[in-house]
């Protein structure tokens, strides 16, 4: 089965992202499309899931770009082991430390997410009384 790859502008208008935004994630390296001979960029699926991925990594997460690239090589990495069924101990220790990585960020994510919870309910309640005493 051939591959299907899509234009940068397709991209931008299936992700809701715009070219620029993609252009940047690219810059820093974060996605990696194809090349035509003519310099085109070409986004296969796979390509569209991670960008999808790193959308609501940023918008519902909250996560800076600097993390997001570490969740997706990281996931890059992990998909290669299973793949190549890789031996190399140096290489499976390698990927161990970077998912204690991935997890040590996903728990101060988790806590950082909870404390502006916290406070938000605090003004919410606030709010609401200010609204009350009226």
């Amino acid at each position: 089965m051939d591959t299907k790859y899509y234009k940068i502008e397709e991209v931008a208008i299936k992700t809701g992202l715009t070219k620029r935004t993609l252009r940047y994630y690219e810059d820093l390296e974060i996605i990696i499309p194809k090349r035509t001979d003519a310099s085109y960029r070409l986004y296969c699926e796979e390509d569209i899931e991670n960008i999808n991925r790193i959308k609501d990594l940023r918008e519902r997460l909250g996560f800076c770009l600097k993390d997001v690239k570490v969740i997706i090589e990281l996931g890059n990495d992990v998909k290669q082991i299973f793949k190549d069924d890789i031996k190399d101990d140096v290489m499976i220790d390698k990927s161990i430390n970077q998912i204690k990585k991935q997890i040590t960020l996903l728990e101060e994510k988790e806590l950082s997410l909870i404390n502006s919870k916290e406070k938000f309910k605090v003004a919410l309640t606030k709010l609401e009384e200010l609204r009350d005493d009226k």
